[in-house]
């Protein structure tokens, strides 16, 4: 990314409209199938297979998911800015992410 401008519609195009595609939502809900139950966020994948199983609107869910990544996105570029990271080093931090998991259990709650 070249400017600020750039690294935004990057943003936007790749992690947070991305979500308003619904074939999204029913590739996670058919790898469910296949997770093992201890993958990483694998209970989410039976979550949205379950939602998707009782009738909930899938159009719902990609809003719901789009407004959860906008979030994200927000709150990941605040902390970045403010309190910001000594040195700025942020490079490769995606690399680290899954297994910071507080609860040491990549990103499963249940």
């Amino acid at each position: 990314m070249s400017t600020r401008e750039e690294l935004l519609k990057h943003l936007w195009v790749e992690l947070i409209d991305l979500h308003l595609d619904a074939d999204g939502l029913r590739r996670i809900a058919a790898a469910a199938q296949s997770q093992r139950a201890d993958a990483p966020f694998a209970d989410a994948m039976h979550a949205m297979q379950r939602l998707l199983a009782s009738g909930v609107d899938i159009r719902d869910l990609c809003l719901i998911q789009r407004f959860a990544a906008y979030e994200a996105v927000f709150q990941t570029l605040y902390a970045i800015g403010d309190p910001g990271v000594d040195g700025d080093d942020v490079f490769g931090l995606y690399e680290e992410l899954l297994m910071a998991d507080p609860r040491g259990r990549d990103g499963q709650v249940s």
